[in-house]
């Protein structure tokens, strides 16, 4: 069977996005064929079936490619891969490189889909924009939608919005972990010991994102569904408004596209 699937990086996410896809049946472990320099990274991924090699050109005989490795070892990459000698789906998911610049890289004949996965996608909770790149047709994009999809929740976007979706949700989990950090602190600063402490928040954290998946409210509704008119909740609500906690986040997540615009530039 013909390889479907080249991946050339196989990190934490490459592992994480083979393993997802094959689990839901979307690819074959025969299938894919990913390249890795790191030894130890090349046996994980062949203990779930797949070929691997150490070298980033071996995967172009597949008929889709993914890159899964950091923006600043794709130069390196595409100096190893490049010409791409037909035409071929290229998925990035490599965050900041436009797909102008991994085309431009690559040859004429990448036809590239950019995806912005996050790392809930290692626990099947993720969230992925995909959007139609450079010399991208409609249709390209329907593997890496099926891929994505058994990692959790995908949505199709214009690149022009990438940027925003990487402040978002690309980065969005580290704006919770924040959250969780300072609610764990507060907990013990007010007497309980560090594991109670712990799963409150943790649970608390997990609780309210069900909550909100699965309930027809959105943010603002379940907020005031729970804060009692002069209660407890209503008084930790008025601290951090009157310190513009909201204002806050929205200045920092547009810090964040912000940069990202820098970075791609």
């Amino acid at each position: 069977m013909k390889c479907k699937l080249g991946m050339i990086g196989g990190g934490n996410m490459g592992q994480a996005i083979v393993r997802g896809a094959i689990d839901a049946g979307v690819l074959e472990p025969h299938a894919v064929l990913v390249a890795e320099i790191d030894p130890a990274r090349r046996e994980v991924v062949a203990e779930l079936g797949c070929a691997t090699t150490d070298d980033p050109a071996g995967v172009l005989g597949c008929e889709q490619l993914m890159l899964a490795v950091k923006p600043q070892s794709f130069e390196e990459v595409a100096r190893t891969v490049a010409p791409i000698a037909e035409p071929k789906v290229v998925i990035s998911i490599m965050a900041g490189l436009s797909s102008t610049s991994i085309r431009r890289a690559l040859g004429e004949q990448a036809r590239v889909v950019r995806v912005m996965p996050n790392t809930p996608c290692q626990v099947g909770a993720g969230m992925a924009a995909i959007a139609l790149g450079d010399g991208a047709r409609a249709g390209d994009e329907a593997l890496a939608v099926a891929i994505f999809n058994a990692l959790g929740k995908t949505a199709i976007v214009p690149e022009a919005q990438m940027h925003a979706v990487t402040a978002v949700s690309g980065g969005g989990p580290a704006y919770v972990f924040l959250l969780a950090e300072a609610m764990q602190q507060a907990a013990m600063g007010l007497g309980l010991d560090e594991p109670t402490a712990r799963l409150l928040v943790r649970q608390t954290i997990y609780g309210a994102g069900k909550l909100l998946m699965e309930t027809d409210g959105d943010a603002a509704v379940l907020r005031n569904a729970v804060t009692s008119p002069a209660g407890t909740t209503e008084a930790a609500l008025s601290v951090m408004i009157k310190r513009d906690l909201p204002g806050i986040i929205v200045d920092g997540i547009t810090a964040a596209r912000d940069r990202g615009i820098e970075l791609d530039q």
